[in-house]
């Protein structure tokens, strides 16, 4: 179970780097402030490169990288929205459409995919049960 929680969770991590490097293409690269454009450049080698990680080192690090790479992102979309920008950017809503629905939903899920697997990969004392889902 814990091996295909981590194709999902790399599947949604690489797709949200797809995501931000066709944002780039498309013209962030091109913005004024240099480190905007390279932001989504990193962004999109950053997860294909986690995405790697996930499913070929399966470690808690993994997922800790994982965690932290998404957390940024989404932390980096809502600065974007904010009247302050990230780096001198501002956008409202979900503009560009429909990238940025596309990829705050792809983030979302692969944080909570993450979670899941980080929360069962914690070492537990012994006796302590291991919480089960029942239907």
């Amino acid at each position: 179970m814990d091996r295909l929680g981590r194709i999902v969770a790399a599947g949604l991590v690489v797709t949200g780097g797809a995501i931000h490097l066709k944002l780039y293409n498309d013209g962030y690269r091109r913005f004024p402030n240099a480190n905007l454009g390279r932001s989504f450049l990193l962004n999109a080698i950053g997860a294909l490169t986690v995405g790697l990680l996930l499913v070929a080192w399966r470690t808690r690090w993994s997922l800790l990288l994982a965690i932290g790479l998404v957390d940024a992102t989404l932390v980096g979309f809502a600065l974007s929205r904010t009247s302050s920008g990230i780096f001198g950017f501002t956008e409202t809503g979900f503009s560009p459409s429909p990238e940025a629905a596309l990829a705050l939903v792809v983030e979302i899920g692969a944080a909570v995919v993450l979670t899941g697997l980080l929360a069962r990969a914690l070492p537990r004392r012994a006796g302590q049960a291991v919480p089960t889902i029942s239907s």
